[in-house]
Order: structure tokens, then sequence, then C-alpha cells
């Protein structure tokens, strides 16, 4: 139960269209005060509401998973201990977290009145924050079984300005929450902005079920699906990723931090056996034992990577069953989720960046994932659901055949043809660089090998050149660069493909880098970067460019950031 709000502006101004369109929005005006002389002429005219009465058990859950190690570490001394161990612990962190919740929801309330979102906070420190309703771009709401079960949901509320929600709502009723989307997004305010910078969309492709369709011009009240994934692309999607790994990973860490004597028995008693196999050649049946313990370790780990991929594939189905893409005027929308249902909306204007991506199996099945990067979006991996879902897996899986259609409802002025493009390779030289590197690198190995063991210290050498060299000559020809009319279009990867775009309108920083070896070989690196942070995977540092062509891409592509026509030299 908290209601984040990014620090008060000493001066506020009116947002302007140029800022908007570049997710540049100034912040939001905020009051706070002491409840002095000015309280009453900051009092709202509506009346306050309180959040739901069932935010005092989620926000004390919210605070418990912060402490879920200590928690964790106190059960586990608690049980070795004793009971009293136990207690004085629960009582050091459990009750002052349930009474910061209680006074939370007593003390926060909330109301639209004046075109503005208001809430009123605080017990000792009291103030008096406001939200314009037309600086409000997005409400996003997260359900899990336990919200569903009681009918809430969180609601975030986010404008153009920050890199986090202004306001989390720690919960509402359903019918509330619906109450306030609709108090926000139809009230006069917010209809006299988004007439202004809408824009009609004429026959835009849609996809349901990986079938296309036609979506014909609609208004902006109206609600088109643009894409329904169904449950086969999830499923070819899973087998394709790493999650399943990662899974895996943080399991056998909490098994090995926990772990009892069971466990341990367990894995003694396997390496027992394997150290008896090998390590008995006077007993008859030793190579039948020997190839026992083979065939059972390749057993063994073709299991262990048939669950690996089974649990990716789990993953991808309690996280995104349900995925669906909806345009509403000038935003898009989000919902998907098997456990915890998760709603998001994503401003067209505010997407800064589009990457797509295709891994190996991916292409071999005709598939790819979609990720963008937004005004305001944060760098930081821990991303909360409903940020994770619009930015860093925007579209977790699509048809190929279905990217272009998709990609250019992002971008009503984009037309992308893939395919045809035009690509500028980097440097010819690139090449001849990495193998240079390649064979220094396997020098390196195998005189660290030869220190180790003079019979077989070659050996690693040996085996690592060729898949360097191999790597070298692919890392050459993957590079790739592209400058449209409005568009900066950059990829790379040898297993797992990177196509990434930008604007002209969005580009924030433009640099050119040179390292040492770059003066050496007559090349520099460079970098392009938006507003956005990250979240799709895939930075748009241009390396190994011939120097000359760096720095004349460098001054056509300031020319263009700054509005003008590029000059083309």
């Amino acid at each position: 139960m908290s209601f984040d709000l990014e620090p008060p502006e000493s001066n506020p101004q009116p947002p302007n269209d140029a800022d908007q369109d570049n997710g540049q929005t100034s912040d939001l005006s905020t009051h706070e005060n002491q409840f002095g002389a000015n309280e009453a002429a900051m009092t709202p005219t509506a009346e306050m509401s309180f959040l739901h009465p069932t935010s005092l058990i989620f926000d004390f859950l919210a605070h418990v998973k912060t402490y879920i190690l200590p928690v964790a570490i106190g059960l586990f001394y608690g049980a070795t201990e004793g009971q009293g161990f136990l207690l004085i612990f629960s009582a050091v962190l459990v009750i002052p977290t349930l009474l910061h919740s209680i006074l939370g929801y007593f003390t926060l309330r909330y109301c639209i009145s004046d075109n503005q979102l208001i809430v009123r906070e605080g017990i000792l420190n009291r103030n008096i924050r406001t939200v314009p309703l037309a600086r409000i771009q997005n409400i996003d709401s997260v359900q899990n079984p336990l919200h569903r079960l009681l009918k809430v949901a969180e609601v975030k509320i986010e404008t153009a300005s920050g890199t986090k929600p202004e306001a989390v709502l720690r919960v509402l009723s359903v019918d509330k929450m619906n109450s306030l989307r609709s108090a926000v997004f139809e009230s006069p305010a917010h209809l006299a902005k988004v007439s202004q910078t809408n824009t009609a969309v004429v026959d835009l492709p849609a996809v349901e079920n990986g079938h296309s369709q036609t979506i014909n011009e609609f208004s902006p009240s109206e609600s088109e699906d643009l894409l329904k994934i169904p449950l086969a692309w999830l499923v070819k999607a899973g087998l394709a990723s790493n999650r399943g790994l990662v899974l895996v990973s943080i399991s056998l860490g909490v098994i090995s931090q926990f772990a009892n004597d069971k466990f341990n028995f367990a894995f003694s008693s396997i390496g027992k056996f394997i150290r008896d196999a090998n390590g008995a050649p006077e007993l008859p049946d030793a190579p039948q034992s020997r190839w026992v313990v083979i065939g059972l370790s390749l057993a063994a780990i073709i299991i262990a990577l048939g669950l690996i991929r089974l649990l990716g594939v789990g993953w991808y189905i309690i996280r995104f069953h349900g995925y669906q893409l909806q345009r509403n005027g000038n935003d898009l929308r989000i919902s998907c989720g098997l456990w915890t249902k998760v709603s998001a909306s994503i401003p067209i204007q505010r997407i800064q960046f589009i990457s797509i991506h295709r891994s190996l199996l991916m292409r071999w099945w005709g598939l790819a994932a979609i990720r963008i990067e937004t005004a305001g979006g944060d760098s930081s991996q821990n991303e909360n659901s409903t940020e994770s879902i619009s930015k860093r897996w925007f579209i977790p899986v699509i048809a190929e055949d279905h990217v272009t259609p998709i990609i250019q409802s992002l971008r009503p002025d984009l037309i992308w043809d893939e395919a045809n493009l035009e690509f500028q390779t980097v440097s010819p030289r690139t090449t001849n660089r990495l193998v240079r590197l390649a064979c220094i690198q396997t020098v390196i190995v195998t005189l660290t090998g030869l220190a180790v063991s003079l019979a077989w210290g070659w050996l690693p050498g040996v085996i690592l050149l060729p898949l360097l060299l191999a790597r070298a000559v692919k890392k050459g020809k993957s590079m790739q660069y592209a400058r449209r009319s409005n568009e900066v279009i950059y990829r790379s990867g040898i297993f797992n493909r990177k196509t990434s775009i930008t604007f002209f309108d969005k580009i924030q920083i433009l640099c050119i880098n040179q390292s040492p070896f770059d003066r050496r070989w007559g090349m520099a690196t460079l970098c392009v970067d938006t507003a956005a942070a990250g979240p799709a995977g895939h930075r748009m540092q241009i390396a190994y460019l011939e120097e000359q062509f760096a720095h004349d891409e460098f001054k056509d592509l300031r020319v263009s950031a700054a509005g003008r026509e590029p000059v083309f030299g």
C-alpha cells in the first residue's frame, strides 16, 4: 500500500507537443506542505477515498517479500536454537512491518478533483500531492491469484516523466480501478490532449492466432486487436529459450544452501558408485560397470536437458498465457498471464527503440521476438512484472510472417521491409583483425595449458583455434548498419541475431569511440543512444566501422537528429 511520487518540481511548466513526442514531458505538479496556512487552499473539493481494506494484507506481504532472506535465516536458526529466538526475531521484524501497513492504510487517501489526481498521506509530516490528469499516460494493473480471489488489483499510474511508476495504489477494488481509468481517460483534459496528438491509422494489419486480418480506420475510443499469441507459439518459444536453465541454477543454489543429510547422502552414493565402477579393474564385471555408468550419465544428461526445456515451456505459458495486444487510439495495451494477470499500456509516441530477436532455434521454426524501449525506461534488471512485460518482453514470440505488420503498427510512418534493406557492412579488415585476436587468444590458452601439463597442455588450444576462427569470420559478417530517411538500423549476432531500429527524432546522444587498437586499424565505433536505457537488450554501438565513414555518419546523424535534412557527403 504505497504511493510513490517523483520529487516536487520547483517551477512546474505545462507540457508541450515537442516534449510529449519525445517522451520528455515535464515532471508532474507536486505540492507538499505541513498542513499550515495553505491547507484550506489545497483541500480538494471531492470526497477523499481510502484504498481497499485488503490493502493491509497486500502491503504487509509486499514488505515481507523484501525480508525473504532474513526470514529464511530466522526460520533456520529458530529451528535449531529454539522457539525463543524465533519469537524475538518475529517481534523485531514482523511487528514494525504490520504497524507500518496499518498506519499507511489509515493515512493514505485519494480522489479526482479539478482535473487532478490528488493524494493525501502522512502522519507527522503530512502532504498533499497532485498529478494532472492530462499528464497520466498509463494506468496498469497486476493481479495474482489472491488479487483475483478478493476482486482487487494493484494499480500503477505512469506519466512520461519518470523511470518508474509515478504512483502505486496497492490495492483497489476492480470496480474502483475501472472507475479510476474512466475518470482519467474520459476526462475533458485527457480527451483534449488525445485529440491534438491522434493520427488516424488506416488498414493496419493484425494477427489473431496466427492468421492475418485487416483493421480499418478507428477512433481513439475504439479498441482493436493486433495480436493474440496461440499456445503452440509459447511452447516453441519455451523450447528455444534458456529460461529453464536459469530456473535450475536458482533451484540448485537454494538446495545447496538448505541441503540436509539425505540430500548429501544421495550425492555421496552416486559418487561412490562411479568411483567403484572405475576403480575396480580386478572385478570381472568392471568393464560392464563402466558402460553402465556411461549409459546412465548420458541418459541423465538427456533427461536434464529435456527437463530444462520443459521448465522453459512452463515459464512461458505461466507468464504469457492469453497474451493479447490491442491498440486503443494512440496507446498499445497488453494483457497476459496464467498465474499473475498483468495489464500494461504503452503510448506509441513514447516508443524510442524497436528490437527484433531471433535465436537459432526460433529461426529454424520461423519465429521471432520483439522488444521495445520507451521514454523514461529504466536499465535496471530487477523490473517489476508490468515494466518487464511492456518492455523487455513486449512480444515474447511471433511468427516471422507477422513481424512486418506489427513493426509498422508501432510507428505509422515506418515502411518496414527487412529483406530488401541495403545494409552497410563494417570495415572489410574486420575479419583480419578478429582472426589475429583469435590467434593471440589461442596462444595464451596453449601456453597456460602447457604450464599445467606438458603432455596434454596443447590440446585446449587445438580445440579452441578452429572455433575462434569460425567465430571471427561469422562476427565480421554479422554486423551490419543502415540509415534511411528517418531511421537508423543495426543488425548483429551470430546465433542470437538482433535487428534494432531507432528514429532521428528519438536520438538523444551521438558519439564516436576509438580505442588504441581502433586507431591502429583506422576504425571507430559509432554509438547512438535514445532516452530509453537498455531493456531491449541490444545497444546500438556499431563497432569496426571505417574511421572516415564513422565520422561522416556522425555528422549526418547529428544534423538529422536536430530536425534538419540530412547532409549526404
